[in-house]
């Protein structure tokens, strides 16, 4: 379970931040933001800071050096977000083990904490198809150490 607190110390990167507005077709019946699109802004974000550290999902996919598959999802679900409402995603990454890092993201509507989510990602060699350790150049930009 995550809860909305300040940064554990061992936290070394500035968490990145990604901004959204509540979409009409984000809504269930029920006028909140349906779960599973959740992950949809949880996988903008991801994509949104890899792009800003220079390794975008993009470069990712037409190079084919790496694939960097989901392996685990999660997410709580706090306070209700409604159409229009201006969202802004913090997002930290961590290591996770010698292949794969996690992001953690905490969506507020103001100060007020809305959901959380983690997700975890394996780099496979996009040859072998065998896990290799994330790219060190990669882990740098994230103020992650080096394997």
């Amino acid at each position: 379970m995550f809860f909305c607190l300040t940064l554990p110390a061992w936290v070394s990167m500035k968490p990145f931040e990604y901004h959204f507005q509540v979409r009409f077709q984000d809504l269930d019946p029920a006028g909140i933001l349906f779960f599973a699109r959740l992950f949809d802004h949880v996988h903008d974000a991801y994509a949104a800071l890899l792009a800003d550290v220079g390794f975008s999902v993009k470069t990712i996919l037409e190079t084919g050096e790496y694939l960097v598959p989901l392996v685990h999802a999660e997410a709580d679900y706090l306070h209700p977000m409604r159409l229009d409402d201006p969202v802004r995603v913090t997002v930290i990454a961590q290591t996770s083990g010698n292949s794969s890092l996690s992001f953690s993201y905490t969506f507020y509507k103001d100060s007020t904490c809305c959901a959380t989510a983690k997700t975890t990602h394996v780099f496979i060699d996009g040859h072998s198809r065998k896990p290799v350790s994330a790219p060190e150049m990669l882990l740098r930009k994230l103020g992650l150490p080096s394997s």
